[in-house]
């Protein structure tokens, strides 16, 4: 009886290993440097820290930012720029940076979490309006995107590099200037920091034949590199030179100041050419800031969400189109929070390496 009351309270064995679907849970919520780390653990933990579905499992729902790498100033434009002072931060992407030499065309791109870097081969030699960078995380492509003016052929063009694949830029798009030495902007087709499964530019153009004049927004998408053109409806806006172009709902739009209001249309489908079938109107006399109704010198940067924002300056000028109410921002302030709330990421692009070291990854 002894013996098998022995055996009786033996201590039962319970199996020490967790199924991998609750360890996949643990990691996706720990800090970028830990998960490095454990690489090492075992080949199938190295092979899960590289997929990119976890990877963007990852970046979604851990709440650590980015180590501080970038203050903002303030000079004739406002920007962020890298710690060294060397590189201007130009854009975001799914937790990698896109940075600009201070004194030079190099351009590279780097993930300030895991502090590598891979430099790709110098842009155009000319004034660049616009630079952007993609990351699809749905394939693990990633492109880099400019658009430049050539002063002395006036033109404006688009080139842009496959990571991995472009050893040089590419010529996508080249087109007259004579929209974008306005001073108006170029459009691109997503959110700073997202992943951009859809990324597109937009390009507007007024076509000048005779006496008529038409204006043109060519739309290219940036991952199948297909260019088409869409042409704004005969008689809608009377005064094309005026036009403002900006992105409502991260779709093309075109806006004017006609009789004290705002009247916007939108190209709700660049593929299929599809412009809204009536007007957006916004009356300009809701907008009262400082007691002081915003003219004709309004920039109308984005509207997202019923809200419509405005750049005056330094100033950022919000209006809920809902609620009708305004608030004023300071552009500067706003940068410094966003990149403050910049999150880290495990990726790692084909040749990145150490910016410490130079050791490839």
């Amino acid at each position: 009886m002894m013996r098998y009351y022995q055996r009786r309270q033996r201590p039962t064995q319970v199996s020490s290993e967790l199924p991998f679907e609750i360890i996949v849970e643990i990691l996706s919520w720990l800090p970028v440097l830990s998960l490095l780390r454990f690489k090492c653990v075992c080949k199938q933990w190295f092979l899960l820290l590289q997929d990119y579905k976890f990877i963007a499992k990852h970046r979604d729902r851990t709440c650590y930012t980015l180590p501080p790498s970038y203050h903002c100033e303030r000079d004739k434009k406002l920007f962020a720029t890298v710690c060294d002072e060397n590189f201007v931060l130009k854009c975001c992407c799914s937790g990698l940076s896109l940075e600009k030499s201070t004194t030079s065309q190099v351009c590279r791109i780097r993930n300030p979490a895991t502090r590598k870097v891979l430099y790709l081969p110098d842009a155009q030699v000319c004034d660049t309006e616009f630079m952007d960078l993609g990351f699809n995380s749905l394939t693990g492509e990633c492109k880099v995107s400019c658009v430049y003016f050539n002063r002395a052929q006036k033109e404006v063009g688009v080139e842009v590099i496959t990571v991995g694949k472009d050893e040089t830029w590419r010529p996508l798009h080249k087109q007259n200037q004579n929209w974008l030495r306005r001073g108006k902007a170029v459009l691109t087709q997503s959110c700073c920091g997202e992943d951009k499964v859809e990324w597109a530019l937009h390009l507007p153009e007024i076509i000048t034949e005779g006496h008529d004049m038409c204006l043109q927004i060519h739309s290219l998408d940036l991952w199948s590199e297909c260019l088409t053109t869409s042409t704004l409806p005969e008689g809608v806006f009377v005064d094309l030179e005026n036009l403002q172009t900006f992105l409502w709902d991260n779709r093309p739009a075109v806006a004017d100041i006609v009789g004290g209001d705002l009247h916007i249309l939108v190209l709700v489908d660049f593929k299929e050419h599809k412009w809204s079938q009536n007007k957006i109107i916004v009356p300009l006399k809701n907008l009262k800031v400082d007691d002081t109704i915003l003219t004709d010198e309004i920039v109308i940067k984005r509207a997202c969400s019923n809200t419509l924002k405005f750049q005056n300056g330094a100033q950022l000028i919000s209006y809920d189109m809902e609620k009708k109410t305004v608030m004023v921002f300071d552009s500067l302030e706003l940068l410094k929070k966003r990149i403050a709330l910049l999150k880290s990421t495990l990726i790692s692009l084909k040749e990145m390496r150490s910016e410490i070291n130079g050791v490839q990854d």
